[in-house]
């Protein structure tokens, strides 16, 4: 069966390992923040498909990708999800060490003392992807021949709505950073996001901080009167507003959007999750309000006032996908005297764990011999939008 825009994949496109692997290796994919590596020797260790990789923030102060396998004799170079290099990148299995700004080999353990200078030492450098840091958040590409005119348009975009957050200037950092593998396909864990019809009946702690209108379309008198209070609001402040639905940049889109009025955080009782504040509102009042990225292909960001939640995925294969989640707070803020833990992943623990298993079903039943794509409503126009971009996407680059 052919896909035909408007419905689901066909099963044979849902299976097809081959297309994810080209999406991935000739398109940007996001892979962090800046606040998951704040420091110098920070690092942050993800997977896609077979292959580990990981971010480091080098001495340099520039972040970086590599492979996660010592040349040497392939060992793993870091081991835990998140953590920190000593000044150079030390492999656990022989010890030899590279410099983490050019992946170059500066101690090799047992071979002759003129090895790291030689022609041949060059051949077992770190092997790198290329790296793009776009107001604060962090792409990857695995292909040769990455596009950067694609991310220099993206960040001039994107600019009005992350520059007040002066995300190079002021200080952040990852408060907790989880992840958790799914068994489902990438792309039905992507579609479940690009739609909230599910939310009603499946998300109901999480639609308590938010005007149902926000995400079901139906605009009402009442919806309307508190979003045009909201954009007055964020006009006065300087802070951009206007939405961007994946034009002009096929990428992603930008909304900004009122939470119910009196909530300061995206948390379940509305009250602060830290009480640092960030960026335009680190020497003010918080905002009823969150300013949302939904980036193709992988991820989903939530700026609030006191801090930045980021939702991505990567497929394992297809069978499998990968959640990560980092919470990014002030760095100034302190665990247990700024903010709780608990009191901060709350929110997404418990809708990422409710929409884990709304994926897993979606999976199964595509497996059934009686899947057939079924028609999006008018109200999943942004899986429409997802799906499409898929399908050109991979085709253009087979």
């Amino acid at each position: 069966m052919s896909y035909q825009s408007g419905y689901g994949f066909p099963a044979d496109v849902l299976t097809d390992r081959a297309r994810m692997e080209r999406l991935f290796e000739n398109n940007w994919f996001f892979v962090g923040t800046r606040g998951d590596v704040p420091k110098r020797r920070d690092y942050l260790q993800f997977q896609i498909f077979d292959e580990q990789y990981f971010l480091v923030h080098g001495m340099d102060g520039k972040i970086r990708g590599y492979a996660n396998r010592c040349p040497h004799q392939s060992a793993r170079l870091v081991g835990d999800q998140t953590g920190r290099c000593a000044a150079r990148i030390i492999c656990p299995n022989h010890q030899w060490a590279y410099d983490m700004d050019n992946g170059a080999v500066v101690h090799a353990a047992y071979m002759p003392d003129d090895f790291v200078k030689s022609c041949e030492a060059k051949d077992f450098a770190l092997t790198s992807i290329e790296v793009r840091e776009v107001g604060f958040m962090l792409f990857a590409c695995l292909g040769d021949n990455p596009d950067h005119g694609s991310m220099d348009r993206m960040a001039e975009i994107i600019a009005p709505y992350t520059d007040p957050f002066a995300l190079a200037e002021h200080g952040y950092k990852q408060a907790h950073h989880s992840r958790e593998i799914i068994d489902a396909n990438w792309l039905h864990a992507m579609i479940n996001n690009r739609e909230c019809c599910h939310c009603e009946l499946n998300h109901k702690r999480l639609l308590n901080l938010f005007y149902p209108s926000a995400f079901n379309g139906a605009m009402t008198p009442e919806y309307q009167e508190v979003l045009n209070r909201a954009q007055a609001r964020w006009t006065e402040k300087g802070l951009a507003w206007e939405e961007i639905a994946f034009d002009p940049h096929d990428y992603f889109r930008i909304a900004r959007y009122p939470m119910v009025e009196g909530f300061k955080s995206i948390t379940f009782d509305g009250e602060l999750a830290s009480q640092k504040l960030i960026g335009p509102f680190v020497d003010g009042e918080p905002d009823s309000g969150t300013l949302s990225f939904w980036l193709n292909p992988n991820c989903w960001v939530h700026f609030v006032s006191d801090h930045i939640a980021v939702n991505w995925l990567l497929p394992l294969g297809s069978e499998q996908t990968e959640l990560y989640t980092s919470w990014i707070v002030h760095a100034d803020a302190k665990e247990g005297v700024d903010y709780d833990l608990d009191h901060l992943t709350d929110v997404w623990n418990v809708t990422n764990a409710e929409d884990v298993g709304l994926c897993k079903s979606m999976h199964d039943g595509a497996k059934s011999r009686y899947y057939k794509p079924g028609p999006y409503s008018p109200q999943e126009q942004f899986c429409i939008q997802f799906s499409d971009w898929y399908m050109r996407r991979s085709e253009a680059d087979a």
